[in-house]
């Protein structure tokens, strides 16, 4: 909850000073044709849960935008998983036995800008797909563990800043679907995920999430 509440309130504070105008003004007389990004909150949790709200990964990503046309622009995303800060907090292990994580998660956009500023800059929309795969271990016995994935599908609305200086911060939302699957065949009798709830889903996804970085 935390976590959501900061990132409401830097969109918030985003939006406010991030007119068409001002973006337009920042972006006088440079061509600006990339932009790298990043956000060091997913280092507390993500994209993987369970029990609904307790994440069982953390995540440390780049993200790297190219402009294609005046207009449009693509992105794509790299990050590895690790191990949640919260993990250790989610049923009782009991003993030194901890858990630990390995994955990764890959990103792809596709932005159409609806506005004068030249892309990366402006109010866009276009479709966003990711895919995340982690190992969760049982620190005891690192032969048992269980795989899970998320296939998330959506199209997304959302805006970009780019400061005079270079900075560009992204804010997006949209509504999409998402399939999330585990694979419990390698646990054998080990229960220490028992009370974790690991159910196959497919529900609909409704993403809120912003990046910053530099642009050039």
């Amino acid at each position: 909850m935390k976590k959501l509440t900061v990132i409401l309130i830097i969109g918030f504070a985003a939006l406010l000073f991030a007119s068409p105008g001002y973006s337009q003004q920042a972006n006088s007389g440079k061509d600006i044709r990339f932009t790298i990004k990043t956000n060091p909150l997913s280092a507390l949790g993500g994209p993987l849960f369970v029990l609904w709200v307790v994440p069982i990964t953390a995540e440390y990503k780049v993200l790297f935008e190219a402009k294609t046309t005046q207009r449009q622009s693509i992105q794509v995303g790299l990050g590895y998983l690790g191990s949640s800060p919260f993990v250790a907090n989610v049923g009782d292990l009991g003993g030194d036995t901890t858990v630990y994580s390995t994955g990764f998660r890959g990103q792809l956009w596709y932005k159409f800008f609806l506005t004068e500023d030249k892309a990366p800059g402006g109010f866009y929309l276009g479709p966003h797909v990711s895919y995340a795969f982690a190992k969760m271990k049982n620190s005891a016995n690192s032969d048992q563990y269980f795989g899970a994935t998320k296939l998330n599908i959506e199209g997304v609305f959302g805006y970009q800043v780019i400061t005079k200086g270079g900075f560009a911060l992204d804010i997006f939302t949209g509504l999409g679907l998402k399939s999330k699957t585990f694979d419990t065949s390698h646990l054998g009798t080990n229960d220490t995920f028992g009370d974790w709830k690991l159910n196959n889903k497919f529900t609909v996804s409704v993403p809120f999430a912003f990046s910053f970085g530099y642009a050039f």
